[in-house]
Protein backbone atom coordinates (compact mmCIF):
# COMPACT_ATOMS: atom_id res chain seq x y z
CA UNK A 1 0.00 0.00 0.00
CA UNK A 2 2.84 2.37 0.79
CA UNK A 3 4.43 1.59 -2.58
CA UNK A 4 1.18 2.55 -4.33
CA UNK A 5 0.93 5.84 -2.45
CA UNK A 6 4.55 6.65 -3.29
CA UNK A 7 3.83 5.98 -6.97
CA UNK A 8 1.10 8.65 -6.92
CA UNK A 9 3.62 11.27 -5.86
CA UNK A 10 6.53 10.16 -8.06
CA UNK A 11 4.43 10.08 -11.25
CA UNK A 12 2.83 13.44 -10.49
CA UNK A 13 -0.74 12.19 -10.88
CA UNK A 14 -1.72 13.50 -7.47
CA UNK A 15 -0.72 17.04 -8.47
CA UNK A 16 -3.28 17.24 -11.29
CA UNK A 17 -5.81 19.91 -10.23
CA UNK A 18 -8.81 17.75 -11.10
CA UNK A 19 -7.44 14.81 -9.14
CA UNK A 20 -6.86 17.10 -6.17
CA UNK A 21 -10.39 18.47 -6.55
CA UNK A 22 -11.78 14.93 -6.67
CA UNK A 23 -9.86 13.88 -3.56
CA UNK A 24 -10.98 17.02 -1.73
CA UNK A 25 -14.60 16.45 -2.77
CA UNK A 26 -14.50 12.82 -1.67
CA UNK A 27 -12.95 13.67 1.68
CA UNK A 28 -15.41 16.52 2.24
CA UNK A 29 -18.34 14.29 1.34
CA UNK A 30 -17.28 11.62 3.80
CA UNK A 31 -16.57 14.13 6.57
CA UNK A 32 -19.65 16.33 6.31
CA UNK A 33 -22.44 14.58 4.39
CA UNK A 34 -24.74 11.68 5.14
CA UNK A 35 -24.98 8.66 2.88
CA UNK A 36 -28.15 9.98 1.25
CA UNK A 37 -26.60 13.37 0.63
CA UNK A 38 -23.51 11.79 -0.94
CA UNK A 39 -25.74 9.73 -3.23
CA UNK A 40 -27.75 12.82 -4.17
CA UNK A 41 -24.55 14.78 -4.82
CA UNK A 42 -23.02 12.22 -7.14
CA UNK A 43 -26.27 11.49 -8.99
CA UNK A 44 -26.85 15.19 -9.71
CA UNK A 45 -25.71 16.25 -13.17
CA UNK A 46 -24.91 19.79 -11.97
CA UNK A 47 -21.77 18.51 -10.23
CA UNK A 48 -20.51 16.98 -13.46
CA UNK A 49 -21.31 20.11 -15.46
CA UNK A 50 -19.35 22.19 -12.95
CA UNK A 51 -16.41 19.79 -13.11
CA UNK A 52 -16.59 19.82 -16.93
CA UNK A 53 -16.50 23.62 -16.91
CA UNK A 54 -13.49 23.63 -14.58
CA UNK A 55 -11.79 21.00 -16.74
CA UNK A 56 -12.42 22.95 -19.97
CA UNK A 57 -11.06 26.16 -18.46
CA UNK A 58 -8.00 24.32 -17.15
CA UNK A 59 -7.36 22.59 -20.48
CA UNK A 60 -7.96 25.58 -22.74
CA UNK A 61 -6.28 28.25 -20.59
CA UNK A 62 -3.51 26.62 -18.58
CA UNK A 63 -2.73 23.39 -20.42
CA UNK A 64 -2.85 24.35 -24.08
CA UNK A 65 -1.75 21.84 -26.69
CA UNK A 66 -0.53 23.02 -30.09
CA UNK A 67 -0.29 21.20 -33.39
CA UNK A 68 3.05 20.39 -34.96
CA UNK A 69 3.47 23.90 -36.38
CA UNK A 70 3.47 25.37 -32.87
CA UNK A 71 0.97 28.08 -33.75
CA UNK A 72 -2.41 26.42 -34.17
CA UNK A 73 -4.11 25.07 -31.04
CA UNK A 74 -5.07 21.40 -31.17
CA UNK A 75 -8.71 21.63 -30.15
CA UNK A 76 -9.32 17.89 -30.43
CA UNK A 77 -6.54 17.08 -27.97
CA UNK A 78 -7.68 19.78 -25.54
CA UNK A 79 -11.29 18.55 -25.72
CA UNK A 80 -10.16 14.99 -25.02
CA UNK A 81 -8.05 16.31 -22.13
CA UNK A 82 -11.12 18.08 -20.74
CA UNK A 83 -13.23 14.93 -20.85
CA UNK A 84 -10.39 12.92 -19.33
CA UNK A 85 -10.24 15.48 -16.52
CA UNK A 86 -13.87 14.73 -15.61
CA UNK A 87 -13.08 11.01 -15.53
CA UNK A 88 -10.05 11.70 -13.30
CA UNK A 89 -12.25 13.73 -10.94
CA UNK A 90 -14.88 11.01 -10.64
CA UNK A 91 -12.29 8.28 -10.12
CA UNK A 92 -10.36 10.31 -7.53
CA UNK A 93 -13.53 11.18 -5.61
CA UNK A 94 -14.63 7.55 -5.62
CA UNK A 95 -11.25 6.32 -4.47
CA UNK A 96 -11.09 8.94 -1.70
CA UNK A 97 -14.50 7.83 -0.45
CA UNK A 98 -13.44 4.19 -0.63
CA UNK A 99 -10.21 4.98 1.24
CA UNK A 100 -12.06 6.70 4.07
CA UNK A 101 -14.56 3.84 4.26
CA UNK A 102 -11.70 1.34 4.42
CA UNK A 103 -10.09 3.21 7.30
CA UNK A 104 -13.34 3.63 9.23
CA UNK A 105 -14.39 -0.01 9.39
Amino acid sequence: MIKGLMALFTTGVIFNPLVLLGVATGLFAMARLTDGQIKDLFFDYHLYLLVLLISVVYSFVFKKVYKDDGITPDYAAMTFSSLLGVVKFVFAAGMAIAFVMMLSF
